[in-house]
């Protein structure tokens, strides 16, 4: 039944990435639109800090070589509601936005039990970029009055992808272990820009309004590359209270691609109201396939986990926009790089029964150059993250409810707009419980 139950909910989440705006941000009327830190919820409460964080209940999406902690069958999925409000330094505007996040389903793979070695695969689908803006200006003109200038965008970017870890090294009693991971993806979607242009016909008396539009339908394969270095600390078999640790080291590697982009530009003069105007002359129509050019990327982590209670982690990014270039043109933007900070403690991970000592309370921090350029302005962003691990005990199984919080701002000096988000993360691990046994083989006498 809980099989059926997720293959219905993976289509139902696929149709809904398909289809929904992410974003409500008219900074996303830059390059492709906002990109996407992917994580999980569990992994957003920890300010997105995932790099080189090994777990066994949280599938890895960011580096793959750490799938080989995934030691059973795992599905995930996310969604996420944000509130947004715009200030301008004079008056403010709040809206709100819910929308799927990514979703998952990873499993391990014996390779060579001889060695202890392990690997595992998953597979899924996620945002890559989002898109959605509403943004006017207007311009008093002399002989023809006030010109409104509108700027409409909608769609975004998402990516399918295939991942597997496999655990290239490792010695007798596992102290050190390296694994190496890859992850192949196919980026596909569709954005849409508008420009309307539209006159003051009460002042001027004549005169037609102006639409521009053009849309991008993008697709092709992507890569990315990750590797990890774990070894054992404070590891001494011969005391029966011992306490156990481990240091990790994580990296990974994303180079630029090529993306298909088909192009249609449409410019023609109407009036009446754009959203139901009467044509009155097509200026120009074409079509173009000329490939975006993506932005490459590379990352580091570091990890520590204390006694199976205390787990701290630290990534840096950086991701090259100013690489970026759609159907030809360079988009101007500047090169990202980011920077996060989390934590998670729980009180007493043995304890099996006891709900609250098993609850998984993690905070982070990031900080991050943004990819805008706006006037020569490269804005920041500021992000405070808090969550919680609730362990699904009655499913007899280590199936989590996560759920965080973010508190972040975009900002910068002589920037027009500032920007105050909260966003909340809410997901589910799924893991089989004691008497389902997952892609085991039946046996009957």
């Amino acid at each position: 039944m809980i099989k059926r139950l997720l293959f219905l909910l993976s289509i139902c989440l696929s149709q809904g990435v398909f289809a929904q705006t992410n974003t409500l941000s008219p900074y996303s009327i830059y390059g492709l639109g906002d990109n996407v830190h992917t994580s999980l919820a569990a992994q957003s409460s920890m300010g997105g800090t995932s790099l080189a964080m090994l777990s066994t209940q949280n599938i890895n999406i960011n580096n793959p070589a750490a799938l080989v902690f995934v030691n059973r069958p795992t599905f995930n999925f996310d969604v996420k509601t944000e509130f947004l409000t715009l200030n301008n330094g004079g008056t403010s505007e709040a809206s709100s936005l819910f929308s799927f996040g990514n979703f998952s389903f990873a499993f391990p793979l014996v390779v060579n039990p001889s060695k202890k070695r392990k690997a595992s695969f998953t597979f899924g689908i996620t945002p890559y970029a989002q898109q959605g803006y509403d943004v006017a200006s207007y311009e008093t003109v002399p002989d023809i009055g006030e010109v409104e200038y509108r700027f409409l965008g909608e769609g975004g970017i998402n990516s399918a992808f295939l991942a597997a870890g496999y655990e290239l090294l490792t010695d007798s009693g596992r102290i050190n272990t390296l694994a190496l991971g890859a992850t192949g993806s196919y980026v596909f979607g569709l954005i849409k820009n508008e420009r309307i242009t539209t006159l003051d016909n009460s002042v001027s008396g004549f005169g037609s309004n102006l639409y521009r539009g053009e849309t991008h339908e993008i697709s092709a394969a992507d890569v990315r590359l990750g590797i990890l270095y774990t070894r054992r600390l404070f590891w001494n078999s011969n005391t029966p209270d011992e306490k156990s640790g481990s240091f990790s080291l994580g990296g990974f590697f994303k180079p630029s691609v090529s993306l298909n982009t088909f192009s249609d530009q449409t410019a023609y003069t109407f009036i009446n109201d754009f959203t139901s105007p009467t044509i009155i002359d097509t200026v120009s129509f074409s079509k173009s396939n000329i490939p975006t050019v993506a932005a490459s990327s590379f990352g580091l982590g570091l990890g520590f986990i204390y006694d199976g209670r205390i787990s701290l982690g630290l990534d840096l990014t950086s991701t090259h926009w100013s690489e970026l270039s759609i159907a030809g043109v360079n988009q101007g933007l500047n090169d990202e790089m980011r920077a996060s900070f989390g934590f998670e403690y729980i009180p007493d991970p043995t304890s099996y029964k006891q709900l609250a000592k098993i609850i998984r309370y993690r905070a982070g921090v990031s900080y991050e150059q943004t990819r805008l350029n706006v006037g020569g302005v490269q804005p920041t962003r500021i992000g405070l993250t808090a969550g919680l691990g609730v362990p699904i005990i009655a499913s007899k199984s280590t199936s989590i409810f996560n759920i965080g919080t973010e508190y972040a701002i975009r900002s910068g000096a002589g920037l027009p707009v500032t920007e105050n988000y909260v966003n909340i993360f809410i997901g589910l691990t799924f893991t089989p419980n004691q008497y389902d046994r997952w892609f085991a083989k039946q046996k009957y006498d």
